[in-house]
């Protein structure tokens, strides 16, 4: 039997931090992790011990790629939770940083038993090896962009006279007009990577933090035999993130939003489904590239409903 890399202890450590925490802090932790929540077998707790389990409690803890992606989410969640020791009451002779140094001391004491250092910067390391800073800021890059597009969204159907009558590429300006303006014009439209020129990509120094394809839906079929295979076409080695911005000109937009979220879901690359966030309309899967030797790539869809 395989041993588990993070110990069921540590786990419940982290655990009792996430009561602390509370869903609304917990959650951004683990998006754009690449983890799929589940029933949680540990029911006991409040809501953050809840959410906490319901993704924990479904982690292959014996599987290094699972275990890396997983220390990146408790360096977000120590990162989080530095902020609230720090800001929670204390006695008169203790400083907020000494509050903190304790409760540091605790989460450090527990990995160290599994051979994992957390260093002053709240990075977690183990054997002697570290994942490079660029995983963790790439992946926080990539949420904010795609917040920058769900902000764009909103604003360009409260003001339907931007996308009205005009193109697919026309929209996509719209788009890489706020990319572009939030990252200092690094985001670019048309650009070659892959299989051929993908509308969007985000390039920071000499990676590709998001890969975009924009789509005006067509039906069912063009999306499953077309969009969706033309957006993986586009990725390559290195590229782990993803998006479809996916503008809906017909009635009844909901139907149709259902529908692209399940030809995704049901595609023979995709791995994983995200619980969907119908409140901010994006949609997250990771699917398995094309290549013979494939890796996984974070897929988010938002759909636009315009005129």
């Amino acid at each position: 039997m395989a041993t588990d890399l993070i110990s069921g202890t540590t786990r419940a450590h982290m655990r009792e931090i996430s009561a602390q925490l509370g869903p609304s802090r917990l959650r951004p932790c683990w998006d754009g992790s690449g983890f799929t929540p589940g029933p949680a077998k540990d029911t006991s707790g409040g809501g953050g011990k809840n959410l906490f389990s319901s993704y924990v409690d479904h982690i292959g803890w014996s599987d290094p790629g699972q275990v890396s992606r997983a220390l990146g989410v408790f360096e977000s969640m120590l990162r989080v939770y530095r902020t609230v020791v720090e800001s929670s009451y204390g006695t008169e002779d203790e400083t907020p940083q000494q509050r903190w140094a304790a409760k540091l001391e605790e989460a450090r004491r527990e990995f160290e038993y599994d051979g994992y250092q957390i260093t002053d910067r709240l990075r977690i390391f183990g054997s002697g090896e570290g994942r490079p800073d660029h995983e963790m800021a790439d992946a926080q890059l990539y949420a904010e962009a795609l917040s920058l597009l769900r902000h764009a969204r909103n604003q360009m159907e409260r003001l339907p006279s931007t996308t009205r009558g005009k193109s697919e590429p026309e929209i996509r300006d719209v788009l890489l007009v706020a990319l572009g303006a939030a990252f200092a014009g690094r985001c670019t439209a048309e650009s070659l990577n892959g299989k051929g020129k993908t509308d969007l990509l985000l390039r920071i120094g000499d990676r590709n933090v998001l890969v975009g394809e924009c789509k005006i839906w067509g039906g069912s079929t063009d999306f499953r035999e077309e969009d969706i295979p033309q957006l993986l076409g586009y990725l390559t080695r290195y590229d782990r993130h993803a998006v479809i911005p996916l503008f809906i000109r017909k009635a009844r937009p909901e139907e149709i939003v259902a529908k692209a979220v399940k030809e995704l879901a049901e595609h023979p690359r995709c791995v994983s489904a995200a619980v969907p966030d119908h409140e901010g309309r994006q949609y997250t899967f990771v699917f398995r590239s094309l290549s013979a030797t494939p890796w996984d790539v974070e897929v988010a869809l938002i759909p636009f409903v315009i005129e």
